[in-house]
């Protein structure tokens, strides 16, 4: 779940890029990987993921680029989308007495772009820190 809610936060940031400078993305299959680690009171194990997309040059000029089904009850409430990367803020409520604000910073190197994301929640279980780390590389051609 909380590695859904970090690619939902780079997707919705995305997709508010549409106006801003095109970022430097090279369409193609791009493989994508994310480690988020956590710190709170009861112990909760590294989590990380692989998985790769086609993303098309129609979706870095749409903002479309590693776009996921956006989350609801997030909002931005920074945003600095540049061509060579992007920072930016948000706040979500989940519901279920989980609430979180995230801090994340993007760097796009045209074949590759890396990034990472530092969430305080709160939920059920207690106050939580995420930090996630990405990174996604060009591996081909669709």
């Amino acid at each position: 779940m909380f590695a859904r809610i970090a690619v939902a936060a780079l997707s919705a940031s995305l997709a508010l890029s549409a106006a801003a400078d095109a970022p430097n993305i090279e369409p193609g299959n791009w493989e994508h990987t994310s480690t988020v680690t956590f710190v709170s009171e009861f112990p909760i194990p590294e989590q990380s993921d692989t998985s790769t997309s086609c993303i098309t040059a129609e979706d870095v000029a749409e903002g479309q680029a590693f776009m996921d089904e956006p989350m609801e009850g997030c909002t931005i409430t920074n945003r600095d989308v540049r061509a060579d990367g992007m920072d930016y803020s948000m706040s979500c409520e989940q519901g279920e007495g989980m609430t979180m604000t995230m801090e994340a910073s993007m760097q796009f190197n045209g074949d590759s772009m890396e990034g990472t994301i530092r969430g305080e929640m709160q939920s059920p279980m207690g106050p939580m820190q995420m930090n996630v780390t990405m990174s996604g590389r060009r591996i081909g051609d669709c």
